[in-house]
């Protein structure tokens, strides 16, 4: 496989469960021996823990499932490890500003093996944070975390990367951090890297159906399925989003008439679960609901 980070770029790496991306992670960050292939930082290559007597890079930083944190020292001094080269009145500031970010400073006094699963994650996190490196790796980062404190924390390290040009690989299964918080994505299945482009690409112009389904629900659209006027805009088979469905008031400019079967609010949008005239699946996005039965006339954007 060939992957590369830019300078100052965020790169989610998406897959199932087993497909090797913390292990693609762990050889990046030099904890793991390659077998074949090479691993470069720059003009340095990065080197495995049988030629270090510490595994790691110097230049990177790990966010993993493991939590690599100091148990038996405070939060404070956690983060203060990191630091080591700066001045005691730097070193403060920053540790109060990553603590206040991770909400842990009403417990900077407290050793990190007293903490639960979920602080000790955000102890790791302002670990890797705290003096922001040349590459960040993070594995499934906010697993713990809810969701307005993985937004604020994300807005940081995006703020945080441009600024220090900052190269961050982001593993995670979840379409929607991916699609959130990276500027490309990165899709591996079965230990290969199977496609890597912008976002927007990706999430509209999957390669296949098992590649589509890891950012979010899709249709696949048949040519006989659409109005004679729109066949010659699609191919045999296209892969279609939900959200790309537009509807319409009347038939004349349709490419596609489906027939509600069921209409269920998701918490952000409606989802009409429909027919198509030849009795294929469709789902499609809309922002009202729409009554059972109903046929509906739409035109497709984004194909």
């Amino acid at each position: 496989m060939s992957l590369q980070l830019k300078e100052g770029e965020i790169l989610a790496l998406v897959g199932k469960s087993g497909s090797g991306k913390t292990t693609l992670l762990k050889c990046i960050y030099g904890l793991e021996d390659l077998d074949k292939g090479e691993v470069w930082m720059g003009d340095r290559k990065v080197l495995g823990p049988s030629y270090k007597l510490m595994p790691g890079d110097e230049d990177m930083r790990l966010v993993s499932q493991d939590y690599y944190v100091l148990d038996n020292h405070s939060v404070e001094e956690n983060v203060y490890d990191k630091l080591i080269a700066y001045s005691d009145v730097w070193k403060q500031k920053r540790c109060d500003q990553v603590l206040t970010l991770l909400e842990l400073k009403p417990l900077r006094q407290t050793k990190a093996r007293f903490l639960s699963s979920g602080q000790k994650q955000r102890l790791a996190i302002a670990r890797a944070i705290a003096e922001m490196p040349k590459v960040l790796l993070l594995d499934e980062p906010f697993s713990n975390l809810d969701k307005l404190l993985s937004d604020k924390l994300f807005a940081f390290i995006v703020k945080e990367v441009r600024k220090h040009k900052t190269a961050v690989l982001l593993i995670t299964h979840l379409a929607e951090e991916a699609l959130k918080y990276s500027d490309r994505i990165a899709i591996m299945d079965k230990g290969k890297i199977q496609k890597t482009g912008e976002k927007w690409e990706m999430y509209y112009r999957p390669l296949s159906s098992r590649l589509a389904g890891l950012l979010g629900d899709f249709n696949v659209l048949h040519q006989e399925d659409l109005e004679k006027k729109a066949k010659k805009h699609f191919s045999k088979k296209t892969f279609v989003r939900p959200d790309t469905f537009v509807l319409l008031n009347s038939h004349e400019q349709a490419q596609i008439q489906l027939k509600v079967q069921s209409c269920v609010f998701n918490g952000k949008c409606f989802e009409l679960l429909c027919e198509t005239v030849h009795g294929r699946t469709v789902m499609v996005y809309h922002h009202k609901a729409i009554k059972e039965d109903k046929q509906i006339f739409c035109s497709i954007t984004r194909a």
